[in-house]
């Protein structure tokens, strides 16, 4: 069909990469922005972006794909179930280059992080272990 002749133009297919990588660097630009003003909507971290996604408040997921890539398979189902999850409650989610500058951004935070639709106060979990 017509659109796969135009996905097939090099031109085209560098211009959706750089839109895609845009949009990578843009989520990420307003996670540490919002890590400075709303701490408490900006997560990071397999535990804290679970706890958000179990409270159904992510707005955007960020994931690098090196985490699907992991060697070992609890690791990487982990990660697809966290995607699934958030996908399920209408969040927007963005699987980052590990290649590209916003990727390496989001591995100094573990590779994982979210932007939340609302504020989220974590428990601290030290209380509640003997």
């Amino acid at each position: 069909g017509a659109l796969e002749e135009v996905m097939r133009d090099p031109q085209i297919k560098a211009r959706l990469a750089d839109t895609k990588s845009a949009q990578e660097a843009r989520a990420i630009d307003k996670f540490y922005q919002m890590l400075n003003d709303e701490p408490d909507r900006a997560f990071y971290g397999y535990d804290d972006v679970c706890k958000a996604a179990e409270n159904g408040a992510i707005g955007t997921l960020m994931v690098t794909d090196e985490l699907f890539r992991a060697a070992d398979v609890p690791t990487r189902k982990k990660y697809i179930q966290l995607v699934e999850d958030s996908q399920a409650t209408n969040a927007e989610v963005l699987v980052f280059s590990s290649l590209h500058v916003s990727g390496e951004r989001l591995n100094q935070l573990t590779g994982v992080a979210a932007i939340l639709n609302f504020p989220l106060i974590l428990e601290s979990d030290d209380e509640s272990e003997p």
